[in-house]
């Protein structure tokens, strides 16, 4: 099992899994503005913000669901930051499109979409912990909640990660928010890039910025 069962009382940390947090979804082309007579009218963002230079604050309504997920943002920040972030739980093929039909499948596609896919982080089943089937959490589903918001429901959490398991959640989200190759060099200047260039015992090839050309 790499679930744990948490305490109400407990701080919130990363890797904790919550039943009933709220997403919201806007259209940014079809905005449902209410105004002073609670009437709503439906505008796009640009209209919207040229109506705020005259009437500053808007009130929109939009559509809220209830979702599953789990708190990505650091422990050392969950305790003091304004906002948390958390990204949605769905279930397996929700998220990756992928049903397997038997035992040998699954561990199949589980243990090569955890080494070629960092789009997701893959959650067993486990109903004591309300998981009744085969989840995963989607990195592509941000949720941004105020941390005292999220506190004041603390007893939507079903349970955390444990240790073993929130090493591999905590890597799994370090690849995915980095998946490009850093180059310390790349905003130097041609003159910059050369010195640089000169130390370096490999040879490094310049990007088209870094050119005299």
């Amino acid at each position: 099992m790499i679930y744990e069962s948490v305490d109400s009382a407990d701080n919130i940390e990363q890797g904790d899994i919550f039943r009933n947090i709220p997403r919201i979804d806007v259209s940014l082309n079809r905005l449902l503005v209410v105004d002073d007579q609670g009437e709503a009218s439906e505008m796009d963002w640009n209209d919207v913000l040229e109506k705020n230079k005259s009437d500053p604050g808007t009130t929109a309504i939009a559509t809220i669901q209830p979702v599953d997920a789990i708190v990505i943002t650091q422990n050392c920040d969950a305790v003091r930051s304004e906002f948390i972030s958390l990204c949605q739980i769905d279930n397996f093929k929700a998220v990756t499109g992928k049903s397997p039909a038997n035992a040998k499948n699954w561990q199949a596609e589980i243990v090569t979409q955890s080494r070629r896919n960092t789009n997701f982080f893959y959650l067993p089943e486990n109903n004591e912990f309300g998981l009744d089937e085969k989840m995963a959490v989607n990195f592509k589903v941000v949720l941004r909640i105020r941390r005292t918001d999220l506190e004041s429901i603390r007893d939507n959490r079903l349970g955390k990660l444990n240790d073993v398991a929130n090493e591999h959640f905590r890597e799994t989200i370090a690849q995915f928010f980095r998946r490009y190759p850093y180059n310390e060099w790349y905003p130097l200047n041609a003159e910059e890039f050369k010195i640089y260039s000169d130390k370096s015992p490999e040879t490094i090839e310049p990007y088209p910025h870094q050119t005299d050309s």
